[in-house]
């Protein structure tokens, strides 16, 4: 017995789809760069400002507010990074995902963990959830742009002690 054929996708409606996917990712690019534009001068006031008057307090706040965009940043990329593997499989056809789906969590389980900025394999899904995989922390775009930011800092904060 021979199996039905799944009906073939319309080329315009998968063209369509890969535009919404696309504005997507264009948006988490964009957030991502605002999230970096909006830190810099709240960073600069609050470390400029506990070096003046040797406020420790503000240099922890500037520290704070550091570590939120962080992870605000990173929450962007991996969503990104979600939306650039949806965009992968529907351009190549070999899964059923449903036409004009927006939901990464409809990605098929055989794409590796690290295209889609999740944590490997075996850890609990509500971390999974919570927090960026060490692939995303990692990436050119966190590590190299708010570790500096972090350790001037702290040895702002240890400074003006």
């Amino acid at each position: 017995m021979c199996e039905p054929k799944p009906p073939q996708r319309d080329p315009e409606d998968t063209r369509k789809h890969l535009d919404f996917i696309q504005a997507v990712v264009t948006r988490m690019s964009a957030a991502s760069s605002t999230a970096k534009a909006w830190l810099l001068p709240v960073v600069t006031a609050a470390y400029g400002y506990a070096l003046t008057q040797n406020a420790d307090s503000v240099a922890l706040l500037g520290l704070g507010a550091t570590l939120l965009f962080a992870y605000l940043d990173a929450n962007y990329l991996r969503q990104e990074k979600r939306f650039r593997s949806l965009y992968k499989t529907v351009a190549q056809g070999k899964h059923d995902i449903a036409t004009f789906s927006l939901q990464p969590d409809d990605l098929p389980s055989d794409v590796p963990t690290k295209d889609k900025g999740d944590w490997p394999g075996r850890t609990p899904e509500w971390i999974n959830r919570l927090l960026p995989g060490p692939n995303v922390w990692l990436s050119w775009s966190i590590l190299p742009f708010y570790v500096p930011l972090v350790l001037v800092g702290i040895f702002i904060a240890c400074w003006v002690r």
